[in-house]
């Protein structure tokens, strides 16, 4: 049953999705006859201060959507807003997804999948022509109808170039089908929808996920450190010539990835009229690194350390990368600069799972407060230590958003006793008091 009878002049006929963002409507347009979906966004999202941030992704969404026109792409109708409630109007699409149909247990043949996941290609190789990178391709984003159409709905975290909306430093998405520089809250281009797209096709071929895990943490950390079993190992049936195409699709390192749409399409395009598709006499660095340097051992899980000449994603503050070893022989003597390397590479790893500021046991803000106590103008460990606080309470932020609030509580205790002079803790005290 739907808990609306109309929105706008759109009658509701029923819910097909919930969400944290909100609800996605069943209704029909009587103007025109015509059975539609209508998304809105939770009044309580919009009630809080971060209301009107909210309420400008609701607004990018329906902007960047409206912009496209493309049979592979679910169209966008109308935007409006109805009793304080934004809504916008998306072409009703009758079929399922393909999380529906992988969860049924669907099979599907080499010919299907290169169907399904070239139809994926185009329709992103149009959205990318307009800068508009889609962010979260996954199964229950793309739509086979009746008649066997691909879409891709939903472009609700889509990123257009010209956006502040969503900025370096925040992880979006879902984790098993997100890009390496997703995971660590880099920015992200068109090569990031990409690397989705290959794990849609590996799920499609080998009917699993190339990056599993029991909990967030360790998918995360399975997409930045794992290289997946090669497809034809998994099923002998499937060509070798996916072994190849999956190697370059799942790239660590954009540069070593697929660079546009068309040139994945024109892999599959290769295998599909039954040409051998090598790796052009280079090396496909699927690791991202020629080699690992060493394994980083936290809590019985081994974290790779790449070469940071060949990480996955340039060191910027916001995903503190890089490793680059302390050479200040005035300062350091060389068992403190090798103890710092050795820290610096601990709180990285902590980071790049989300393990920030664990109450208990080692956390990257420990870590590189460590840092510290060795060598106290360590840059790296001052911005890392930035970044973690701001990363922290952007968490805080999204929780409240999708309305976890006890959680946002033991984040308040946490920032209470770690960052008492931050001013952000009042924001987020505030926040949880007035909640």
């Amino acid at each position: 049953m739907s808990d609306l009878e109309s929105i706008g002049k759109y009658t509701i006929e029923g819910v097909l999705g919930r969400g944290a963002m909100g609800v996605v409507y069943k209704a029909f347009d009587p103007n025109i006859a015509r059975t539609v979906a209508v998304k809105t966004i939770h009044g309580n999202l919009l009630s809080s201060e971060m209301g009107k941030e909210m309420l400008e992704r609701f607004k990018t969404e329906a902007q960047a959507v409206g912009r496209l026109t493309h049979p592979n792409i679910v169209g966008i109708f109308d935007f409006d807003q109805d009793r304080g409630t934004p809504y916008f109007v998306m072409e009703f699409v009758e079929g399922k997804d393909l999380k529906t149909l992988i969860k049924q247990g669907s099979v599907f043949t080499t010919e299907e999948v290169i169907r399904v996941t070239s139809e994926i290609l185009h329709g992103l190789s149009y959205t990318h022509k307009l800068n508009i990178v889609h962010r979260d391709i996954k199964p229950a984003n793309i739509f086979i109808t009746d008649k066997g159409e691909v879409k891709i709905a939903d472009f609700g975290i889509a990123r257009m170039d010209d956006s502040e909306l969503t900025q370096v430093g925040s992880v979006i998405g879902t984790p098993s089908y997100m890009s390496p520089e997703q995971c660590i809250g880099a920015g992200v281009d068109a090569r990031s929808d990409l690397f989705s797209v290959g794990i849609l096709l590996y799920e499609m071929l080998t009917g699993k996920k190339p990056f599993r895990g029991e909990q967030t943490n360790a998918i995360i950390h399975n997409v930045i450190n794992l290289k997946p079993e090669a497809p034809s190992k998994v099923r002998k049936e499937i060509p070798t010539s996916f072994d190849r195409v999956i190697a370059k699709a799942l790239a660590k390192n954009t540069s070593q990835r697929y660079q546009t749409a068309k040139d994945f399409l024109d892999d599959l395009v290769k295998i599909s009229s039954g040409v051998t598709v090598s790796a052009g006499g280079k090396k496909l660095w699927v690791g991202g690194g020629a080699a690992a340097v060493g394994l980083i051992v936290i809590g019985g899980v081994a974290f790779m350390q790449l070469a940071p000449e060949r990480a996955s994603v340039a060191p910027t503050v916001a995903n503190v990368a890089s490793t680059a070893l302390v050479k200040d022989e005035d300062r350091l003597s060389v068992a403190e600069q090798e103890k710092v390397q050795r820290l610096l590479d601990v709180a990285r790893a902590h980071f790049l799972v989300g393990r920030l500021v664990s109450p208990q046991g080692s956390n990257s803000y420990d870590a590189y407060k460590m840092v510290l106590g060795v060598d106290e103008k360590n840059l790296k460990a001052k911005q890392g230590m930035d970044t973690v606080r701001d990363r922290f309470f952007k968490r805080a932020k999204i929780l409240w958003m999708q309305g976890e609030k006890d959680e946002v509580r033991q984040h308040l205790l946490l920032a209470e006793e770690m960052f008492k002079d931050e001013p952000l803790l009042e924001e987020l005290r505030e926040r949880v008091q007035g909640g």
